[in-house]
């Protein structure tokens, strides 16, 4: 860590002002990760907007302890902590991420598990489809229309039937959806 600290700290005096932009950038970033258990305890005990900003801090980052960190944001009490903890974890595109956002499915708020879904349509991950496809099933339609455009986006044969209820019976935005989903599938 010290190498990437002597060659930041050295990027800032360059000239160029991106190179100086993206040195602080990463300079921050890096120190976050330094202060990453001082972070988890924020994450624990701190005001939900105080989280909020742990989780947008943390999620440019990498790495497992990062993604446990979001993890754990996804059971707060906060709806608002737990929704940007999830979209955090999409963004990691860490595989490890995926059974803590699956769980986040079974959320009580909506918005929550949209931003779930949306985390998991990032992932392509043919072992999604089943819980995706109960998605299909949920009281939300801004939760089935993002769950509608993960299943398509996963591209899998076995959700045919799922795409074609839709392109069929669902709203505008449900149908175009579908349609899309279903000119783009496996055969």
């Amino acid at each position: 860590m010290d190498k990437r600290k002597e060659v930041l700290i050295a990027a800032l005096k360059e000239t160029d002002e991106d190179v100086r932009k993206a040195a602080a950038w990463a300079l921050e970033k890096l120190q976050a990760r330094d202060r990453l258990e001082e972070l988890r305890k924020k994450l624990a005990s701190g005001a939900m907007l105080e989280k909020i900003r742990v989780i947008y801090a943390l999620s440019d980052l990498r790495g497992q302890s990062i993604a446990e960190a979001l993890a754990a944001a996804l059971k707060d009490p906060s709806e608002d902590v737990r929704a940007a903890a999830a979209r955090a974890l999409g963004s990691l595109g860490d595989s490890s991420a995926l059974q803590a956002l699956v769980e986040a499915l079974k959320d009580e708020s909506e918005m929550v598990v949209r931003a779930a879904v949306e985390a998991l349509s990032g992932f392509r991950d043919k072992r999604l489809l089943g819980p995706l496809v109960h998605a299909l099933k949920h009281k939300d339609p801004g939760v089935v229309e993002r769950a509608i455009e993960a299943v398509s986006m996963i591209g899998d044969k076995r959700a045919e039937d799922a795409l074609l209820h839709f392109a069929r019976n669902g709203n505008r935005s449900m149908k175009s959806v579908a349609l899309k989903g279903l000119g783009v599938m496996d055969r």
